[in-house]
């Protein structure tokens, strides 16, 4: 064997020969933790919203559209468009979520309530936080023009959450608060429509153009406007820990209570009045709103109370569903 062979198989280059290969290996592996822990980091921020935001504008949009746009919007057309409803009401909802949580009483307050969200989490620094709220805003209204719909919309929630996000009026007057939050639903409800329905097939740039449309968003503004302080029920600690003026903390625990339920079983009525569905079309509706009524008065555990949350947003559903119910014939002809 000649001394070139030696060296050749000389046991020492081996584990520096196999570092190597290994070295892209733990590259690849550092890469794909960092994008996970970031992908975490962005679910974090939003999904305790999902069920407020995402799961309702989607209904919203499928049954306004099939009640009102029978011949536009087929149920084959709307489960393909489905994933760019969610995109969008995704994406929007980081953009506020984001804004909504970075400033410093927001903060403290999730430290009580949610210790396990980004920041208090210590996932993510305020700063980066920062930087990636303002990073979403323009990403949401790109995203609305690439889907072909909401981008009027996500400028309308980029407004509002300003306003709605940065300490002042809507932190210190609960009206203000409430009104931007019907505001709020009602641009990502019909935000959704809009993803849902073409150019083509909604008729203009927009379902915030169309009078019949328009009219049913601005009763469901004032309907969230009067109620959803159901949410303010089970987060009176955190909210006073902000120096958030909510209606329970303002009026009383008692009348909050009550106006969320009485709130609940009239707007039933009157929605369905709205679409002249009759009794019979305000039964689920009306079945949930006394669900709601009844365990927000009795009810009044902290626990308690996120679950009939949870169940308020299954009655603002059932609300969507009336023009779809109208039009299935449950209204009397």
């Amino acid at each position: 064997m000649t001394k070139a062979t030696k060296m050749h198989s000389s046991p020492y280059r081996q584990p520096y020969s196999s570092m190597c290969r290994r070295e892209p290996l733990k590259r690849w592996y550092k890469t794909l933790l960092s994008v996970t822990d970031f992908t975490t980091s962005l679910w974090l921020f939003t999904c305790n919203d999902f069920k407020t935001m995402i799961f309702p504008s989607t209904a919203f949009a499928v049954f306004y559209s099939l009640g009102l746009f029978p011949g536009q919007a087929s149920p084959l057309a709307l489960l393909a468009r489905l994933p760019y409803v969610l995109c969008w009401t995704w994406v929007n909802l980081l953009a506020f979520t984001v804004n909504n949580q970075r400033y410093p009483a927001a903060v403290a307050e999730d430290r009580l309530n949610k210790p396990w969200r980004p920041i208090p989490a210590g996932r993510i620094s305020v700063q980066s936080a920062q930087i990636l709220g303002v990073l979403a805003y323009p990403l949401s209204v790109l995203t609305g023009l690439m889907v072909g719909g909401g981008a009027i919309q996500s400028l309308l929630l980029v407004a509002f959450g300003c306003v709605y996000n940065h300490p002042g009026p809507s932190s210190r007057g609960f009206v203000a608060r409430n009104l931007l939050n019907g505001l709020g639903f009602m641009s990502f409800a019909s935000g959704a429509l809009d993803v849902v329905l073409l150019p083509g097939q909604r008729g203009s740039a927009s379902v915030l153009f169309d009078g019949d449309a328009l009219g049913w968003l601005t009763m469901l503004v004032a309907i969230i406007a009067t109620t959803v302080h159901s949410q303010d029920l089970y987060d009176q600690d955190g909210d006073a820990a902000a120096a958030r003026e909510t209606v329970p903390l303002v009026l009383g625990e008692g009348p909050a209570r009550w106006s969320v339920a009485v709130g609940a079983v009239c707007w039933s009525l009157v929605s369905a009045a709205y679409w002249g569905c009759g009794w019979a079309g305000c039964s689920i509706p009306g079945a949930i709103a006394l669900w709601v009524a009844s365990r927000t008065l009795l009810r009044r555990t902290v626990e308690e109370d996120r679950v009939t949350f949870v169940i308020y947003n299954c009655w603002l559903v059932s609300v969507y569903a009336l023009p779809l119910v109208a039009r299935r014939g449950v209204a009397p002809n």
